[in-house]
């Protein structure tokens, strides 16, 4: 079966993500389930920005509700990607690929890592020598 073009499209941008934390040493096929979901609000968020554009970047409409009292309100699309900007954000901090998220995901493997003190290792090196 063959691939539609937004499924091609998003798989391009599921490749330049891997990329991307390839190119930082952050990589991880666990990674895989998060970075499709990326890939696919980042998708989202293309085909929205281009009919904001289209739409001349209007940000407010005038709306009027039951009581028949006209209101400013912002538009569909601009609430959209508001949402749509939140999520690639957070997805972005969460795969590490914004500074915070790689300082994250950096600190927590440093926590793994834990160095080991100098001290201890003398010590454990003399009672191994002792017994």
């Amino acid at each position: 079966m063959a691939m539609t073009e937004d499924e091609k499209k998003i798989k391009k941008i599921v490749k330049k993500t891997i990329a991307d934390l390839e190119e930082i040493a952050i990589y991880k096929p666990q990674f895989n389930s998060t970075i499709q979901l990326y890939a696919e609000t980042k998708y989202q968020y293309d085909i929205l920005m281009k009919q904001f554009y289209e739409s001349g970047c209007k940000v407010t409409e005038e709306y009027t509700n039951k009581a028949g009292f006209t209101n400013v309100r912002k538009t569909a699309i601009y609430l959209a990607l508001e949402t749509l900007r939140r999520d690639i954000i957070n997805h972005e901090n969460i795969l590490g690929l914004t500074p915070a998220g790689l300082r994250k995901i950096n600190e927590a493997e440093l926590k793994g890592k834990k160095k080991k003190s100098r001290l201890i290792e003398a010590l454990k090196s003399i009672e191994q020598n002792t017994s």
